[in-house]
């Protein structure tokens, strides 16, 4: 979810660093924020999420931090805030919602497609009974 309009907060004050300029320095990092990166970045050749891509993705990170001479302090989130639990279930009510619908529509798809084919078989029927 994320702190809404975080970096226009941070623009006055923020200015982009150099990795050198971390060297001897305590570097904190959203633990979080990496594991979705490396969820959602890392795949394999069928799409599915690669086998152990966090663990890479965190041992690549970490080496570069520390080749950079910085010291990594790992945050990790802690409860989850009121407000991004309701975010969370109304997000997951609508795709239960669109799940649904798309059940529903498949359902009508399939039923229409049996329906056709009933009324093929009994066209031929007839159309071959007629012949005969």
């Amino acid at each position: 979810m994320g702190v809404r309009d975080l970096w226009r907060l941070l623009e006055p004050s923020g200015r982009r660093a150099d990795c050198e300029s971390v060297r001897g320095k305590r570097v904190a990092v959203d633990a979080s924020i990496w594991l979705v990166q490396f969820i959602k970045a890392t795949r394999d050749e069928d799409g599915d999420v690669a086998a152990r891509a966090h663990v890479a993705g965190f041992f690549r990170r970490i080496a570069r931090l520390l080749r950079h001479g910085a010291r990594p302090v790992f945050v990790f989130d802690g409860a989850t805030p009121a407000l991004k639990r309701r975010t969370t279930a109304t997000r997951r009510r609508a795709r239960e919602r669109s799940a649904a619908k798309v059940r529903v529509a498949a359902e009508k798809v399939l039923l229409n497609e049996l329906k056709r084919r009933a009324l093929v078989a009994a066209a031929n029927g007839v159309k071959e009974s007629l012949n005969l």
